[in-house]
Parts: structure tokens; C-alpha cells; sequence
């Protein structure tokens, strides 16, 4: 009977030390993943739709003057898909959903709310605007 129980104990115990090292693995796992996230903006190019990294910005024109609440922009990209793209990154255009090319933008209007805040309206590219 004692060896039956002490067996039993040896069994009870493998079982949880298996259960802790697959809950800790989930942690790091977790933990990790959070660790991505942080570094990564809610902010999508508009051509390309890849997530930006912080500290990363999209590469625009913005044009004059500067002090009307609606004004006038091109959007060349992001450092992902401009000067150049990176591997299996598609430039598209939002609009017509075309491809665009290297050296084509993005027409857009850049609203300048009183608050500071800033809201970018894609117009389209050079292919969708022209009819």
C-alpha cells in the first residue's frame, strides 16, 4: 500500500511539473509577443498597408499655405514600400485599387483640426484621378 501512494505522489507530481513548464512557456510566449506589439504604431500605409514601427513616418509633400485647415498633399509611401519596396511589399492604391508605381504618389488632403490633430484624406493615384 505504501509504495502504491508513494507512486501515485511521483505521478501527481510529474503531471504538475509538466503543467508548469507548458504554462510558463504560454507566458514567455505572451510576454514576447507583447514585446512586437509595443513597437509597432496603429498606423498603416496607405499603399502599402504595412504597419508602422514608432519612430518610423510616412514620406509626403505637403503644400502651401500653411495656416488654412485644408490643404493639399502627395504621399510617396512608408520606409517599407519607399525609395524602395521591400520584398513581397505591393504598392496599391486605396482608391482604385491599381498598382502604383515606384516613382508615382498618392494624391490626399490634409485637415488641420483646431485641436492640433491632423486627418489625411486619400484622393487617389495619378491613374484614378485622371478620369
Amino acid at each position: 500500500m505504501d509504495y502504491f501512494l508513494l507512486g501515485l505522489a511521483c505521478v501527481v507530481i510529474i503531471i504538475l511539473l509538466i503543467w508548469y513548464i507548458r504554462y510558463s512557456q504560454k507566458q514567455q510566449n505572451a510576454k514576447k509577443k507583447s514585446q512586437k506589439t509595443k513597437n509597432l504604431q496603429n498606423v498603416k500605409c496607405p499603399l502599402c498597408e504595412s504597419y508602422l514601427f514608432k519612430g518610423e513616418n510616412l514620406i509626403s509633400k505637403v503644400y502651401r499655405p500653411m495656416n488654412v485647415p485644408d490643404q493639399l498633399m502627395t504621399v510617396s509611401g512608408c520606409p517599407h514600400c519607399f525609395p524602395k519596396c521591400e520584398p513581397n511589399v505591393k504598392r496599391i492604391c486605396p482608391v482604385c485599387h491599381s498598382p502604383v508605381g515606384q516613382t508615382e504618389n498618392l494624391t490626399a488632403r490634409l485637415f488641420n483640426k483646431r485641436d492640433g490633430k491632423k486627418h489625411v484624406h486619400i484622393l487617389g493615384c495619378p491613374h484614378c484621378r485622371k478620369k
